[in-house]
């Protein structure tokens, strides 16, 4: 199927969830947000790893720039996907109707809230077109650039995900959820990037174990400061994530990781088209069971409604990522090819 039938066909779905909202407004923004958190990642991501590219050099980054630039185009698509969680505020976030006491009160208002993302898809955007059209010294745009997607990623997603639940709190969760965003931009580029050469395995199965050992380090060293110093006044996030349902959930994510890590240690498949092209598909998925881990048990117990409802705003987000990336690409091709 095409990708422009693709990207109608997500837009449909897209148009339905959002009518929904009216049916179910708390369970579907919060679908809509873990989804929209997730798919985010395709953009943000990659325009990462581009930037990283561009300080770092070498030789891996001459076959993947051209996909992960096509990624990075997509960031308008994210900043769009955002508008709903942004006019939800009210319903989403505890914190819009009973106003937290002193500094967190100031921080958690409805304009500062949205004045953040707004400047933080401002930045990504202006380093993203100086890239692109090549303006000015691509290595100072890219080392400014990372400094300031690494600082104002790690306030959003605070903004986004934690601020659910204002009483917890954790100063590496930004990071923690970046990797799951930089996971899914990686993956995305990976697996439309081997659809097209697949003979372009070189490096990208050693980045695949740079990121699981970046995730491991990161969600462990969260999880373990809070139970190992007894923080009895956020423990109950993970305690809310760890029953009905959810426990499971996240365990299965985490086994993802820890397969996907196993194989990648053997060189047959880490230097295999086939292989690494499943694991993507394969890592992808259980970052959306971990995205849904992140929002939906802010609303209870694992129930049909809402999974249903996430479901709909990962599959409807993911034909408007993926089949707008595939346009993008065939589009920077052909802007390359000799006249």
């Amino acid at each position: 199927m095409m990708p422009r039938r693709l990207l109608v066909i997500g837009l449909v779905l897209a148009g339905i969830e959002l009518a929904l909202i009216a049916a179910a407004p708390a369970d579907a923004l919060r679908g809509w947000l873990a989804a929209a958190f997730l798919w985010s990642g395709v953009p943000i991501g990659a325009l990462g790893f581009v930037m990283m590219i561009h300080v770092i050099g070498g030789r891996w980054g001459h076959a993947t720039l051209p996909t992960l630039e096509a990624a990075a185009l997509t960031l308008p698509i994210a900043a769009v996907a955002l508008v709903p969680v942004l006019a939800g505020i009210g319903v989403l976030y505890p914190w819009a109707s009973v106003a937290p006491q002193g500094f967190k009160g100031d921080w958690l208002a409805p304009l500062p809230f949205i004045g953040r993302t707004v400047l933080l898809f401002a930045g990504l955007g202006l380093a993203l077109w100086a890239l692109v059209r090549r303006h000015g010294a691509v290595v100072a745009v890219s080392s400014a650039g990372l400094i300031f997607l690494v600082t104002m990623m790690s306030l959003v997603l605070v903004d986004w995900l934690v601020s659910l639940d204002p009483d917890f709190h954790s100063s590496g969760f930004g990071l923690y959820a970046m990797s799951i965003q930089f996971t899914v931009g990686w993956m995305a580029t990976v697996w439309l990037l081997l659809r097209r050469q697949p003979e372009q395995t070189a490096a990208l199965g050693p980045l695949m174990i740079t990121l699981i050992l970046i995730w491991l380090y990161l969600a462990f060293t969260s999880y373990f400061i809070v139970w190992s110093g007894d923080l009895t006044d956020v423990v109950g996030w993970y305690k809310q994530r760890g029953i009905g349902g959810w426990g499971i959930a996240y365990a299965l994510s985490a086994v993802i990781e820890a397969v996907a890590f196993v194989i990648l240690l053997f060189p047959r498949p880490r230097n295999s088209a086939r292989w690494l092209s499943g694991i993507a598909v394969a890592m992808i998925f259980g970052k959306v069971i971990e995205a849904a881990w992140l929002v939906l048990p802010q609303g209870g117990a694992a129930r049909p409604g809402p999974i249903l409802l996430y479901l709909l705003a990962v599959v409807a987000l993911a034909l408007v990522f993926g089949s707008a990336h595939c346009l993008l690409l065939e589009t920077r091709i052909a802007e390359r090819r000799p006249a």
